[in-house]
Protein backbone atom coordinates (compact mmCIF):
# COMPACT_ATOMS: atom_id res chain seq x y z
CA UNK A 1 0.00 0.00 0.00
CA UNK A 2 1.33 3.16 -1.14
CA UNK A 3 -0.17 5.58 1.31
CA UNK A 4 1.59 6.53 4.58
CA UNK A 5 -0.87 5.12 7.52
CA UNK A 6 0.67 6.47 10.58
CA UNK A 7 1.74 9.90 9.53
CA UNK A 8 2.93 10.95 13.10
CA UNK A 9 5.08 7.64 13.42
CA UNK A 10 6.41 8.17 9.88
CA UNK A 11 7.60 11.31 10.83
CA UNK A 12 9.25 10.52 14.09
CA UNK A 13 11.02 7.49 12.98
CA UNK A 14 12.29 9.81 9.66
CA UNK A 15 13.61 12.88 11.90
CA UNK A 16 14.92 10.22 14.87
CA UNK A 17 16.79 7.68 12.27
CA UNK A 18 16.67 9.05 8.64
CA UNK A 19 13.76 6.48 7.20
CA UNK A 20 12.54 7.96 4.01
CA UNK A 21 9.62 6.98 2.06
CA UNK A 22 10.51 5.61 -1.80
CA UNK A 23 8.64 9.37 -2.68
CA UNK A 24 10.89 12.07 -0.16
CA UNK A 25 7.82 14.73 -0.80
CA UNK A 26 5.62 12.02 1.46
CA UNK A 27 7.99 11.85 4.54
CA UNK A 28 8.19 15.68 4.06
CA UNK A 29 4.51 16.54 4.15
CA UNK A 30 4.33 14.19 7.07
CA UNK A 31 7.34 15.91 8.90
CA UNK A 32 5.77 19.41 8.00
CA UNK A 33 2.78 18.22 9.37
CA UNK A 34 3.99 16.45 12.87
CA UNK A 35 5.85 19.78 13.55
CA UNK A 36 2.68 21.89 12.58
CA UNK A 37 0.57 20.06 14.87
CA UNK A 38 3.15 20.63 17.37
CA UNK A 39 2.89 24.38 17.60
CA UNK A 40 5.88 25.13 15.61
CA UNK A 41 6.13 28.16 13.74
CA UNK A 42 6.57 27.78 9.88
CA UNK A 43 10.34 29.27 10.06
CA UNK A 44 11.16 26.37 12.47
CA UNK A 45 9.25 24.47 10.50
CA UNK A 46 10.85 25.30 7.38
CA UNK A 47 14.39 24.55 9.13
CA UNK A 48 13.63 20.79 10.55
CA UNK A 49 12.81 20.53 6.39
CA UNK A 50 16.00 21.76 5.58
CA UNK A 51 18.48 19.88 8.69
CA UNK A 52 16.38 16.63 7.92
CA UNK A 53 16.90 16.68 4.35
CA UNK A 54 20.85 17.65 4.51
CA UNK A 55 21.32 14.78 6.49
CA UNK A 56 19.11 12.23 4.78
CA UNK A 57 19.17 12.66 1.02
CA UNK A 58 22.32 12.32 -1.10
CA UNK A 59 23.39 15.47 -3.26
CA UNK A 60 20.75 17.66 -1.41
CA UNK A 61 20.89 21.18 -2.95
CA UNK A 62 18.76 23.48 -0.48
CA UNK A 63 18.07 26.01 -3.88
CA UNK A 64 16.30 23.28 -5.44
CA UNK A 65 14.07 22.46 -2.87
CA UNK A 66 13.65 25.61 -1.22
CA UNK A 67 10.10 26.74 -3.20
CA UNK A 68 9.16 23.01 -2.62
CA UNK A 69 9.41 23.59 1.16
CA UNK A 70 7.13 26.47 1.37
CA UNK A 71 4.80 25.02 -0.81
CA UNK A 72 4.56 22.26 1.74
CA UNK A 73 4.59 24.00 4.48
CA UNK A 74 1.86 26.09 3.07
CA UNK A 75 -0.52 23.17 2.46
CA UNK A 76 0.04 21.24 5.56
CA UNK A 77 -0.90 24.88 7.39
CA UNK A 78 -4.19 24.59 5.58
CA UNK A 79 -5.07 20.72 6.01
CA UNK A 80 -4.61 21.09 9.90
CA UNK A 81 -6.73 24.36 9.85
CA UNK A 82 -9.67 22.35 7.84
CA UNK A 83 -9.22 19.13 9.73
CA UNK A 84 -9.26 21.07 13.03
CA UNK A 85 -12.17 23.10 12.02
CA UNK A 86 -14.46 19.94 10.92
CA UNK A 87 -13.31 18.73 14.44
CA UNK A 88 -11.44 15.85 13.46
CA UNK A 89 -7.47 14.87 14.23
CA UNK A 90 -4.58 16.79 12.29
CA UNK A 91 -2.89 13.44 11.26
CA UNK A 92 -3.68 10.30 10.13
CA UNK A 93 -3.22 7.74 12.73
CA UNK A 94 -4.47 4.48 11.89
CA UNK A 95 -2.71 1.53 13.75
CA UNK A 96 -5.34 -1.80 12.74
CA UNK A 97 -8.13 -2.35 10.18
CA UNK A 98 -10.66 -5.39 11.84
CA UNK A 99 -12.21 -7.65 9.11
CA UNK A 100 -15.09 -9.38 10.48
CA UNK A 101 -16.10 -13.04 9.87
CA UNK A 102 -19.62 -11.74 7.84
CA UNK A 103 -17.73 -9.98 5.91
CA UNK A 104 -15.49 -12.43 5.16
CA UNK A 105 -17.99 -15.15 3.97
CA UNK A 106 -19.81 -12.46 1.86
CA UNK A 107 -16.70 -12.34 -0.20
CA UNK A 108 -15.62 -16.23 -0.02
CA UNK A 109 -19.04 -16.53 -1.67
CA UNK A 110 -17.94 -14.87 -5.19
CA UNK A 111 -16.29 -17.92 -5.78
CA UNK A 112 -13.94 -16.35 -8.39
CA UNK A 113 -10.12 -15.95 -6.84
CA UNK A 114 -9.94 -12.80 -8.61
CA UNK A 115 -13.41 -11.25 -7.43
CA UNK A 116 -12.26 -12.03 -4.19
CA UNK A 117 -9.01 -10.33 -3.90
CA UNK A 118 -10.59 -7.10 -5.18
CA UNK A 119 -13.38 -6.96 -3.24
CA UNK A 120 -11.09 -7.93 -0.15
CA UNK A 121 -8.78 -5.01 -1.35
CA UNK A 122 -11.61 -2.06 -1.68
CA UNK A 123 -13.41 -3.48 1.95
CA UNK A 124 -9.81 -2.31 3.22
CA UNK A 125 -9.23 0.80 1.50
CA UNK A 126 -13.10 1.74 2.58
CA UNK A 127 -12.27 1.24 6.07
CA UNK A 128 -9.12 3.12 5.86
CA UNK A 129 -10.86 5.93 4.42
CA UNK A 130 -13.46 5.50 7.08
CA UNK A 131 -10.60 6.09 9.75
CA UNK A 132 -9.15 9.21 7.56
CA UNK A 133 -12.46 11.27 7.31
CA UNK A 134 -13.84 10.05 10.33
CA UNK A 135 -17.00 8.51 8.83
CA UNK A 136 -18.59 5.61 8.03
CA UNK A 137 -19.64 5.54 4.85
CA UNK A 138 -17.15 3.27 2.96
CA UNK A 139 -16.53 5.05 -0.29
CA UNK A 140 -13.23 4.93 -2.12
CA UNK A 141 -11.62 7.28 -4.41
CA UNK A 142 -8.06 5.90 -5.13
CA UNK A 143 -6.38 5.34 -7.96
CA UNK A 144 -7.15 2.15 -9.56
CA UNK A 145 -3.59 0.85 -10.59
CA UNK A 146 -2.81 1.56 -6.44
CA UNK A 147 -5.63 -0.61 -5.47
CA UNK A 148 -5.13 -3.27 -8.46
CA UNK A 149 -1.98 -3.20 -7.25
CA UNK A 150 -2.34 -4.22 -3.64
CA UNK A 151 -4.28 -7.40 -5.19
CA UNK A 152 -1.20 -9.17 -6.70
CA UNK A 153 -2.95 -9.84 -9.67
CA UNK A 154 -1.97 -8.79 -13.41
CA UNK A 155 -4.90 -7.36 -14.51
CA UNK A 156 -5.47 -5.59 -17.93
CA UNK A 157 -6.99 -1.85 -18.31
CA UNK A 158 -10.54 -3.67 -19.82
CA UNK A 159 -10.36 -6.48 -16.86
CA UNK A 160 -9.79 -4.29 -14.25
CA UNK A 161 -13.32 -2.26 -15.50
CA UNK A 162 -14.88 -5.67 -15.79
CA UNK A 163 -14.47 -7.10 -12.36
CA UNK A 164 -15.92 -4.21 -10.92
CA UNK A 165 -18.92 -4.38 -12.73
CA UNK A 166 -19.21 -7.85 -11.79
CA UNK A 167 -19.14 -6.46 -8.01
CA UNK A 168 -21.40 -3.59 -8.71
CA UNK A 169 -23.51 -6.21 -10.40
CA UNK A 170 -23.53 -8.96 -7.47
CA UNK A 171 -24.76 -5.83 -4.93
CA UNK A 172 -21.17 -5.58 -3.25
CA UNK A 173 -20.67 -2.25 -4.69
CA UNK A 174 -22.56 0.91 -5.55
CA UNK A 175 -20.95 3.48 -8.34
CA UNK A 176 -20.77 7.38 -7.54
CA UNK A 177 -23.80 9.26 -9.45
CA UNK A 178 -21.64 11.35 -10.92
CA UNK A 179 -20.94 10.90 -14.69
CA UNK A 180 -17.36 11.60 -14.26
CA UNK A 181 -15.87 10.10 -10.81
CA UNK A 182 -14.70 6.27 -10.51
CA UNK A 183 -15.66 6.20 -6.87
CA UNK A 184 -17.44 3.31 -5.78
CA UNK A 185 -19.33 2.86 -1.97
CA UNK A 186 -18.45 -0.81 -0.30
CA UNK A 187 -22.21 -2.47 0.46
CA UNK A 188 -21.02 -5.39 2.47
CA UNK A 189 -19.26 -4.18 5.61
CA UNK A 190 -20.56 -5.75 8.61
CA UNK A 191 -19.01 -3.99 11.73
CA UNK A 192 -20.83 -5.19 14.00
CA UNK A 193 -19.85 -9.01 13.56
CA UNK A 194 -17.03 -10.77 15.12
CA UNK A 195 -13.57 -9.63 14.06
CA UNK A 196 -11.58 -12.59 11.79
CA UNK A 197 -8.45 -10.62 10.80
CA UNK A 198 -6.83 -7.58 12.41
CA UNK A 199 -4.50 -6.01 10.24
CA UNK A 200 -1.66 -3.79 12.04
CA UNK A 201 0.77 -4.70 8.52
CA UNK A 202 -0.23 -3.43 5.28
CA UNK A 203 2.65 -4.27 2.92
CA UNK A 204 1.11 -7.63 0.69
CA UNK A 205 -1.74 -7.67 3.02
CA UNK A 206 -3.67 -9.34 0.51
CA UNK A 207 -1.68 -12.60 1.92
CA UNK A 208 -3.91 -12.16 5.10
CA UNK A 209 -7.02 -12.92 3.16
CA UNK A 210 -5.60 -15.70 1.06
CA UNK A 211 -3.91 -17.19 4.61
CA UNK A 212 -8.02 -16.75 5.86
CA UNK A 213 -8.97 -19.45 2.98
CA UNK A 214 -6.29 -21.81 4.28
CA UNK A 215 -3.13 -21.02 1.95
CA UNK A 216 0.32 -21.03 3.33
CA UNK A 217 1.61 -17.81 4.43
CA UNK A 218 5.07 -17.68 6.00
CA UNK A 219 7.47 -15.04 7.18
CA UNK A 220 10.78 -14.61 5.83
CA UNK A 221 13.39 -15.54 8.58
CA UNK A 222 15.50 -12.93 7.52
CA UNK A 223 13.71 -9.87 6.50
CA UNK A 224 10.02 -10.93 7.96
CA UNK A 225 8.54 -10.06 4.64
CA UNK A 226 5.47 -12.52 4.36
CA UNK A 227 5.43 -15.01 1.68
CA UNK A 228 3.09 -17.21 -0.12
CA UNK A 229 4.68 -20.94 0.12
CA UNK A 230 3.78 -23.72 -1.88
CA UNK A 231 5.54 -25.94 1.17
CA UNK A 232 6.02 -25.78 4.74
CA UNK A 233 10.01 -25.71 3.89
CA UNK A 234 9.78 -22.18 2.79
CA UNK A 235 12.20 -19.84 4.64
CA UNK A 236 12.84 -17.15 2.57
CA UNK A 237 11.81 -14.31 0.46
CA UNK A 238 13.19 -14.49 -3.20
CA UNK A 239 15.20 -11.44 -2.28
CA UNK A 240 17.00 -12.19 0.80
CA UNK A 241 17.44 -16.26 -0.68
CA UNK A 242 18.88 -14.46 -3.77
CA UNK A 243 21.15 -12.44 -1.33
CA UNK A 244 22.08 -15.35 0.55
CA UNK A 245 22.82 -17.26 -2.52
CA UNK A 246 20.40 -20.07 -1.35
Amino acid sequence: MKMILNERQHAEEALEYGKMDKKPTKTLVCIAKLCLEEGKSKSDTYNVLHEFMAKSYPNYNTVHWESFFYRVIHQATRYIKTRKERGKKSLIEIEHVSITHKELNQIRELRSKRLEKLAFVLLVYSKINNQIHENNLYWINHAWSEIYSDTGMAVSKKDQGLLVYKLIHSGLLKESRRFDSTSVQVLFAHPEDAVAIRLTRFDDFILEYLRWTGETVKDCSVCGKRVLAKSNRLKYCKNCKKKLGK
